[in-house]
This record gives structure tokens, C-alpha cells and sequence, in this order.
């Protein structure tokens, strides 16, 4: 009998409905108290007894809410909720050596005594409230399609307060916003949200009791076109004697400028005027700085790098060298095939100035030495040597020369006379002997 009442799952099932209903009855019959809890949130009241002195807070036990603890009917426990508590500390009450200030407790529901918060006490650290002015600076991300630049920003705010603890404020170093620059060919504008950032340009997470007084900002953005212009450099004055002046050496050769398009459309270069690079009596290199912006067209800026340019005025010593030329290499001009030509040297000295350099490429070949006959007649003349230099040598002196002009014709005739005077004498002897024989025949006969 015992086994049979044991294996039978009927029975459980049934004893253990009677168990309940036991229980159900007991509990409506006694209704004893149990412990209950909720999670409440804690409010802060009378913030403006420190911020009216110039303070902030903060609660150092980062609690948001705060467990009630209550003593409730068991039949009544199911109609407590958090809403039926009111969690708050009051900032009048803080008790300053501390910090300290109690967690007090309203109860709205008449069901629930015995009443606790757990922590009792937070603790709150006050610091000097701080109010500073920042100017909005745009940080830029991404660049504009080649060939275009980022110009000028308009920024809606220009400036905001930010207000918080001091040690929180101290941190923020740039206030701005993020414009993004992908691509972009033409003006960007519209509304960004502004952010703080650190001393490495990085954005810092703000804390609620950190406020800005404006929290976005409008912007206008212009795009502009790049080009790029040679420079071009005017000069004036003269070096000091025995020096010659060789080139402008630039730091660059060219720079890239922002504007307009149309602005951009008519300049291909900038002219460096000739007043800002003077050479008189320069002995040496002469070095100028110059600042471009000055001579930009106007609506036009420099897209990138320093103003300000370094410009070389080249000055280099001239060097005095001899040439000794033969003078089989020095052309006759204006020859005439009825005379000849005699020098009365082999060689002659030509001194020429120049650019040590320069010098160097010297030879005789190159020297197109030539002297001028045409106005020479037979005799004795002086004729100067000129040489086809060029604008890189300066001839100092030259050795005259001493042409003796002969008269081809009067010498051919001279020679020709001499001849016929020759042939001629051995008939008028052959004569003069036939005449002497003649006269001693004559003798002879007498």
C-alpha cells in the first residue's frame, strides 16, 4: 500500500496544489513584513549655492542612483515601484572639511516604513568654476581636387564660452569645427557641431558639467584655383669696374598662387621690379630679400609656403689673359690680287678680359683675327688687329702691325725690263766687234 501511494504521480501533482493553497492561506491569514528594494534616482538640489560662488561640483562616488531599502506587507509588496521614493542630496547641507552631504529619502506610498538609502552619505568635490572665450578655428580634413586650394573661411560664431571646472577647461586648448575637403571644386557651406580640442590637435570627450554657449556653427568655405607663375627679375645699375655681372640665382623658380579663376585667367607670371635689385659698384655676390605678396595681382595669394624669397645678384671678378696668335691665322680683308702682303712679324700679342671661365674657351681658332687693306697702297703702312670677340671678352691690346704693300704689276714690269736688258747686251757687243773688224780691214787695205 505504502509503494502504491508513492508511484503514483497523481498524488504528487495533487499534495502539491494542497501545499499552495496551505501556504496562500497561511500568508492572507498572518500577512507578515518582508524587505524590499528599488533602484532610485538621485536628484541634486540647490546647485546654485555653489555655482553662485564660482563653484562646481562633482560627486565623487559617481552614483546616479541610489538603493531604498523598505519595510512592506507581503500583500502590499507588489504595489511598490521606484516612482513611490524620491532620492536627493541637498548642497546647502554639505559639510565642507569633507565633502559629505546625507542621501535623504521622501516616500510616497503609505504602504512601505523603515525607510534606508544605501550609501547614506556622498561625497562631493567642489572646484573653481572657470568661463573661458575661445576663438572657432576650422581643422581641416581631406584635400580639394588638384589644381584647387582651400581659401578663405567665414565662421558664424567667431567666438563661444566655454564654462566648467577649471582642471576640465584647462585641458581644451583649440575650440572648432571639422570641415571636410574631399574633392571639393567649388565654395562648401552649412552647419557643423563645434568641438574642443587638445594641445595635439586631438578631440577631447566633453563632461556634462563642461557647457559651451553655442553648440554648432555656420561656415562658408571658399575653394579657390591653383596656378603656377614663373618669376621674372628686372635689374639695373652697374658693377664696380674690373667685375661683371653674371645672373640672378632665386631660392625658387616659380610659385603657385590662389584666386579667381577669371582673376588667374590673364597673368602667367610675376615681374620683380628692377628697383628692388640695384648692382651699382657690387664687388662681390648681392643678396636681396624679397617679400612676393607685394607684387601679386590683386584677388591673387600665395597658395602655399613663405612670402618672402631669397634673391642672388651674381658678381664675379673679370681676369686679364694673353693670346699669342700667328699671323697666318689673321685674315686679310679688302686684299687686292694687284698687291701682296707682307707682315713684319710671325706672331702678335692680344690681350682680352673676361670671366676666368670664359677664358678658358679661348683659342686662336675662335679669336677670327682679321686686319683690314683695302685703303693700303704699295708702301709701309700700321694696321690694327680686330678680333670678333663677342659680348663675354673685353679686348685690352693688341700689338700693331707693319704691312709692307708691294704693287704685283710694277714688279712683274720691273722684271720684264730686266729681262729684255739682258738679251739685248750680247747683239750690240757681237755689233761693236763686227765694227772694230771691219775698221782694221780698212787699215789694212791702206
Amino acid at each position: 500500500m505504502e509503494k502504491k501511494l508513492i508511484n503514483n504521480l497523481k498524488l504528487k501533482i495533487l499534495s502539491v496544489f494542497i501545499a499552495f493553497f496551505v501556504w496562500l492561506a497561511v500568508v492572507n491569514i498572518s500577512n507578515p513584513d518582508i524587505t524590499g528594494t528599488q533602484n532610485v534616482p538621485l536628484e541634486v538640489l540647490n546647485e546654485s549655492v555653489l555655482t553662485s560662488s564660482g563653484k562646481t561640483y562633482e560627486l565623487l562616488d559617481d552614483k546616479n542612483t541610489v538603493t531604498v531599502s523598505y519595510r512592506v506587507r507581503t500583500l502590499d509588496s507588489g504595489s511598490v515601484s521606484a516612482s513611490d521614493f524620491r532620492a536627493y542630496i541637498d548642497l546647502a547641507d554639505m559639510y565642507e572639511p569633507t565633502g559629505a552631504v546625507p542621501i535623504k529619502i521622501d516616500v510616497k506610498n503609505s504602504h512601505v516604513d523603515s525607510v534606508t538609502a544605501k550609501p547614506a552619505v556622498i561625497r562631493v568635490r567642489t572646484e573653481d568654476l572657470q568661463q573661458k572665450p575661445f576663438e572657432l578655428t576650422p581643422k581641416y580634413v581631406g584635400k580639394p581636387e588638384d589644381g584647387y586650394s582651400q581659401g578663405s573661411v567665414s565662421l558664424s560664431p567667431s567666438k563661444i564660452v566655454v564654462s566648467g571646472p577649471q582642471s576640465l577647461v584647462g585641458q581644451i586648448s583649440t575650440v572648432g569645427i571639422e570641415i571636410r575637403l574631399d574633392g571639393a571644386t567649388e565654395d562648401l557651406t552649412g552647419t557643423l557641431p563645434i568641438k574642443c580640442y587638445d594641445a595635439n590637435g586631438n578631440e577631447i570627450s566633453l563632461d556634462d558639467r563642461v557647457t559651451l554657449s553655442r553648440t554648432e556653427a555656420d561656415y562658408d568655405q571658399s575653394i579657390l584655383k591653383v596656378k603656377d607663375l614663373s618669376l621674372n627679375f628686372e635689374t639695373e645699375g652697374r658693377v664696380a669696374d674690373g667685375y661683371r655681372y653674371t645672373g640672378i640665382e632665386s631660392s625658387i623658380k616659380s610659385v603657385k598662387v590662389v584666386g579667381l579663376k577669371s582673376d588667374l585667367a590673364e597673368i602667367s607670371s610675376i615681374t620683380i621690379p628692377k628697383k628692388e635689385l640695384n648692382m651699382d659698384g657690387a664687388t662681390a655676390d648681392k643678396k636681396v630679400t624679397i617679400d612676393l605678396s607685394q607684387y601679386l595681382p590683386k584677388g591673387v595669394s600665395l597658395a602655399e609656403g613663405e612670402s618672402q624669397i631669397t634673391v642672388t645678384i651674381k658678381v664675379e671678378p673679370l681676369e686679364t689673359r694673353d693670346f699669342v696668335l700667328g699671323s697666318d691665322s689673321i685674315r686679310q680683308v679688302g686684299a687686292s690680287s694687284h698687291y701682296s702682303y707682307q707682315f713684319d712679324r710671325d706672331t702678335v700679342t692680344v690681350r682680352i678680359k673676361g670671366l676666368t671661365e670664359d677664358l678658358d674657351q679661348l683659342t686662336e681658332e675662335n679669336l677670327e683675327a682679321e686686319v683690314d687693306v683695302s685703303d693700303m697702297g704699295p708702301g709701309t703702312h700700321t694696321a690694327q688687329v680686330s678680333l670678333q670677340l663677342g659680348a663675354a671678352y673685353e679686348l685690352v691690346s693688341c700689338d700693331p702691325l707693319q704691312i709692307t704693300v708691294h704693287d704685283r704689276t710694277a714688279d712683274e714690269t720691273e722684271t720684264a725690263a730686266e729681262s729684255q736688258d739682258t738679251s739685248s747686251r750680247p747683239a750690240e757687243s757681237e755689233s761693236k766687234m763686227e765694227g772694230t773688224s771691219e775698221a782694221s780691214s780698212s787699215s789694212a787695205q791702206e
